[in-house]
């Protein structure tokens, strides 16, 4: 039988589910007492974005001085406004946090966060492949995101919010993912392995 994450619907009632499901993910990895409730889905999938950053260490030549932090988003506008406002008036290891809505040809690089959805296989491959061994966050909802050269990939199954890691490559890009977040990842893909269930 296939455990093949599935799409909800927004507005039905398994989307509002996986919705409290994620809110409930997002305030475990926050250690805050937010409410799970009157959330809306890209203000999850924000709260998301923002852990995820949270719980990750850049290598100091990459975030140093005043240097802010840069959060990019590709392909989901909604996402790019939520997260502004999630993030507004907020710091990242004492740097300032800007979102940028990017396109696939540009300088991607530069993110330290990239959060892709909307896209096929094809392009989140070249896009994955042009910016393998920087020092970028890379976080989708797109099936297989983990396996297909990105870092994190949220999902939903059996009506819960989760998400895979693919170690190896953050090692690669030189990010140090918390120990709280290999916790609470439904798979931790790392090396040649395939990811182990957790």
């Amino acid at each position: 039988m296939s455990t093949r994450p599935r799409l909800l619907r927004r507005g039905s009632t398994a989307w509002r589910r996986s919705a409290a499901a994620v809110a409930a993910a997002a305030i475990a990895l926050a250690g805050t007492g937010a409410r799970a409730q009157d959330v809306t889905e890209p203000s999850l999938k924000a709260a998301f974005i923002y852990n995820f950053a949270k719980f990750t260490e850049w290598p100091a030549d990459v975030l140093s001085g005043p240097t802010p932090f840069s959060a990019c988003v590709l392909g989901d506008a909604p996402i790019g406004d939520a997260l502004e406002r999630s993030v507004k008036g907020r710091q990242l290891a004492g740097h300032g946090i800007t979102v940028q809505r990017v396109a696939p040809d540009g300088p991607l690089k530069s993110c330290h966060l990239l959060y892709i959805s909307g896209l096929k296989a094809g392009q989140i491959a070249g896009i994955v492949d042009a910016i393998k061994g920087a020092p970028v966050l890379t976080i989708s909802d797109v099936d297989d995101f983990a396996r297909m050269g990105g870092i994190a990939h949220v999902f939903v199954e059996n009506g819960k919010m989760r998400f895979d890691l693919n170690l190896e490559l953050a090692k690669r890009a030189r990010l140090q993912l918390s120990s709280k977040l290999l916790v609470l990842a439904a798979r931790v893909h790392d090396g040649g392995a395939a990811p182990a269930q957790r």
